[in-house]
C-alpha cells in the first residue's frame, strides 16, 4: 500500500525514528538488541539514543533504554490542539455516559488509525484492550467500524489503493478479506452513513461507527460506539447506538463548521 511520499529526507532523522519505533515497540532494550533491529552499529545506535536521551525523549535506565517523558506532553499537544477533539470531546463524553459502553474518536493517518480519545461509560468492557490499542496503531481500516466509517469516504484513489494494493488480515473469522466484498460493504456505509464491525476485530465485540465529515467530503474522522455483542444486539444495536452515533458525528460536524468549540490550551 502506499504512503505518503514528500520530496527529500534526511536519513539520519529517518534512522533516529525507527530506533524510536523499535523501543516503543520492544517498551525497553537494550543497544545490542536495538543494533540488531535496525541493523546498525552498536556505536551509531548509542549516538543517536544520546540525542533522544539528552532531550528528553528516552530515558536510560542501567543498560536499557525506553521511551522518555517527554513524548506525553508531545501527545497532550496533538490532541489538545486538535479541533476535531476540541469540536467532539463533549460529544464522546455524552456517548459513553449515555450508552454505558466505549466511546471512540478515531483518525486516519497513512493508512493506520489512531484513537485521539476515548470515554468508557459505567457498563464498558475491554478497558485494557483498548489501552493496548491506543499504544499501537492499526495499520489497517477494513476490520472496525470506525476504519470502515472513514476508509468508505477517503479519496477513490487511495481507497482502490486498500482494495487492489493492501494488506486484508483475518483477525477473527468475521474479518471481511476478500476486496471485492469490503468493496460492496464500502457502497453500503457511504449509502446508509454508518458502518458496522461484527466481531470483526475481535471476537465478541460489535460495534458502530460514522464518518465527520463537516464540508467538501473531507472526511475528518469518525466516531463509533463498541461493546460485548450480548448487549449490542438487536434494536438496540440497530437502531438506537446507530442513531446515537450518527447524531453525535453529526453535531461534531456543526462544531467544526463554528468558531464557538474552539479554546486555548496551555
Amino acid at each position: 500500500m502506499s504512503k505518503q511520499k514528500s520530496g527529500r529526507v534526511i536519513s539520519s532523522v529517518l534512522k533516529t525514528l525507527e530506533l524510536v519505533e523499535h523501543v516503543r515497540k520492544m517498551k525497553k532494550a537494550t543497544v545490542t538488541e536495538l543494533a540488531d533491529r535496525a541493523g546498525l552499529s552498536p556505536g551509531a545506535v548509542h549516538t543517536h539514543l544520546s540525542t533522544l536521551k539528552r532531550a528528553g525523549y528516552i530515558v536510560q535506565e542501567g543498560t536499557e533504554y525506553r521511551l522518555g517523558p517527554q513524548f506525553l506532553a508531545s501527545g497532550e499537544h496533538v490532541r489538545n490542539y486538535s479541533e476535531l477533539y476540541q469540536a467532539s470531546k463533549e460529544q464522546i463524553d455524552e456517548l459513553a455516559e449515555t450508552s454505558g459502553e466505549c466511546a471512540h474518536l478515531i483518525i486516519e493517518h497513512d493508512c493506520k488509525l489512531f484513537a485521539l480519545y476515548e470515554r468508557f461509560g459505567d457498563k464498558a468492557v475491554g478497558v485494557e484492550l483498548h489501552g493496548r490499542k491506543r499504544a499501537e496503531p492499526l495499520d489497517h481500516l477494513h476490520c472496525t467500524a470506525a476504519g470502515k466509517a472513514i476508509l468508505a469516504h477517503l479519496p477513490k484513489e487511495r481507497v482502490r489503493d486498500v482494495l487492489e494494493n493492501g494488506e486484508l488480515p483475518e483477525n477473527t473469522s468475521e474479518t471481511i478479506t476478500a476486496p471485492q466484498k469490503l468493496a460492496e460493504e464500502l457502497e453500503q456505509v457511504r449509502q446508509r452513513g454508518y458502518a458496522v464491525a461484527d466481531e470483526e476485530q475481535v471476537q465478541g465485540i460489535r460495534a458502530v461507527g460514522a464518518p465527520v465529515m463537516p464540508a467538501d467530503d473531507d472526511v475528518e474522522g469518525a466516531v463509533a460506539i463498541s461493546g460485548p455483542t450480548s448487549r449490542l444486539q438487536g434494536e438496540r444495536f440497530e437502531e438506537e447506538l446507530t442513531k446515537m452515533v450518527m447524531e453525535a458525528a453529526n453535531i461534531c460536524e456543526v462544531n467544526l463548521q463554528t468558531a464557538d468549540f474552539k479554546q486555548e490550551y496551555i
